[in-house]
């Protein structure tokens, strides 16, 4: 299937839900009312219960205390963050059932990489919520891909542990899942540099600016390795030095390496997501 023609099926690439697109709407205005907000994410209960776990899972809570509220939420988060939260509360729901696909494991690593990319981008003193979006939302085209084209070889294995899959859909689709997962992003309105990093993970040089788009490529590489360490496969090979130095990070290295480079999600928490 083109690529083109992927993108064009409404079948296959979500379209934003309409109680999400209400509460964007209301954050868009010129003085967004904070409690009409409020009120349309408590009558929506999958939404509040992704949102208040991306919430946790992303440490804006202070103190370690945990939030517990939408009203506490959206406070705390303020009205920017608000909406990228919401929107990627709400993608969880727009996937379900994918062939072949482990969907808590999926989100359990996408939630893994975006707290890698947060914390890298607390180091950076660059925008955490765009960072951990942008990991959360990293492998979105892959499911799209998967649902499209169920039997492909480039999409049978795991997404989490697959370190060839990039040039393996680029060799045999002509596209990869990074281009997919950014037309998706654009599609549910997403901040355009959102998108770009998205577009742009697995080629950071393809950026006009590789800031974030280098940090998702690290991010996911720190998961990946995580991954394969826990399946005890070999090692993850080396580390993309040329990425890091780029964007100020060289010695990032021994963190990303380490098992305590974050807190891992346990399943428990992507089940609630998924």
């Amino acid at each position: 299937m083109k690529l083109e023609d992927l993108l064009a099926t409404d079948a296959l690439v979500p379209s934003l839900p309409e109680a999400v697109n209400r509460i964007l709407t209301e954050l868009q205005h010129e003085e967004p009312d904070l409690q009409r907000v409020n009120q349309l994410l408590s009558g929506e209960v999958g939404l509040t219960v992704r949102l208040l776990r991306l919430v946790n899972s992303a440490r804006y809570s202070v103190g370690g205390q945990r939030i517990g509220t939408v009203e506490a939420a959206t406070a705390l988060l303020g009205l920017n963050a608000t909406r990228q939260l919401v929107q990627a509360a709400a993608v969880g729901a727009a996937f379900k059932g994918v062939p072949g696909v482990d969907m808590t494991e999926f989100w359990r690593h996408s939630l893994d990489v975006a707290k890698i990319a947060q914390s890298l981008a607390e180091d950076l003193r660059l925008d955490k919520g765009l960072a951990f979006t942008s990991g959360l939302l990293h492998g979105t085209g892959d499911l799209i891909l998967k649902m499209a084209m169920p039997e492909r070889a480039c999409l049978q294995p795991a997404f989490a542990t697959d370190d060839g899959r990039y040039e393996a859909q680029l060799a045999e689709l002509g596209y990869a899942y990074p281009e997919v997962g950014a037309a998706f992003a654009s599609r549910w309105l997403f901040p355009d540099d959102l998108v770009e990093t998205i577009r742009c993970q697995c080629e950071p040089r393809d950026c006009a600016d590789p800031t974030y788009s280098s940090l998702l490529y690290l991010s996911c590489w720190s998961a990946r390795a995580h991954e394969l360490d826990i399946e005890g496969a070999a090692p993850h090979g080396v580390f993309p030095y040329s990425v890091a130095e780029a964007i100020g990070l060289s010695d990032a290295d021994d963190k990303l390496r380490d098992d305590k480079v974050i807190a891992w999600t346990p399943v428990d928490e992507a089940r609630d997501f998924s």
